[in-house]
């Protein structure tokens, strides 16, 4: 195949073209199927260009737990309060266990552990205070931009796959993908194997080991912790 110009314009046109059905070749359809295309590849491999995930988190008087950051998506990396690196434990069972119990003691934040949708921290600060998190975070969906609207940017365009830009194994990675899911619905309408749906999810496979085998390349698939107070434990 050979290398597209990849924003969601082409990434739409390229969809609409292999699909080629009339209730297909709407573009603002096509690219919310796309957008979570790109979801599912980011859930599938640590892509190289999400792994930049930076925000903070307010700890609550008298709480142990803080909402994410809506960003978030898995593996955290690090975490730190006033400039000082702090533990991660891959659980709250494990933070539970090596620390001899959860409760709302005051102290200042030495640890903490992800729980669902919530960031777990001992212990308790008597005031506020920012817990600075760095972790793999949820690919930017994408938007259709218009390169020739006055004002545009391109330094915020906004219209770009987002997870290993330039690639073009995830580019086409996102467009069998989508493609698949929409096969998968117009065979089922009809009573035949699902030869375009068998295919491009062949397709899909293919690509995302190749994804794979970039993103061990770039060290990403198993990245480490860059600090030296507790080893790695694989927090996801």
């Amino acid at each position: 195949m050979e290398n597209i110009k990849v924003n969601a314009n082409e990434l739409i046109s390229q969809v609409i073209g292999i699909v080629h059905a009339p209730d297909y070749d709407n573009p603002a359809d096509i690219l919310k199927l796309i957008n979570g295309s790109n979801r599912r590849i980011a859930d599938l491999v640590l892509l190289p260009d999400l792994m930049d995930g930076f925000d903070t988190v307010d700890t609550a008087t008298g709480e142990m737990e803080a909402d994410l950051p809506p960003t978030y998506h898995r593996n955290l990396f690090m975490a730190r309060v006033a400039g000082k690196d702090i533990d991660i434990f891959q659980d709250v069972v494990s933070m539970s266990m090596i620390r001899g119990g959860l409760s709302l003691d005051a102290g200042d934040v030495a640890a903490v552990a992800v729980k669902k949708g919530a960031l777990v921290y001992q212990k308790v600060p008597a005031a506020s205070v920012e817990i600075e998190l760095r972790f793999y975070r949820l690919p930017i969906p994408m938007v259709i931009v218009d390169e020739e609207a006055e004002g545009y940017d391109p330094e915020q365009d906004q219209s770009l796959p987002d997870g290993a830009y330039g690639n073009d194994d995830f580019d086409w990675a996102i467009i069998h993908d989508t493609c698949a899911k929409i096969f998968n619905i117009i065979e089922s309408d009809i009573n035949v194997v699902k030869v375009n749906t068998i295919s491009h999810t062949a397709l899909l496979k293919e690509k995302i080991d190749l994804l794979r085998d970039f993103a061990e390349a770039h060290g990403v698939q198993r990245p480490k912790r860059p600090s030296t107070n507790l080893s790695w434990l694989g927090v996801r």
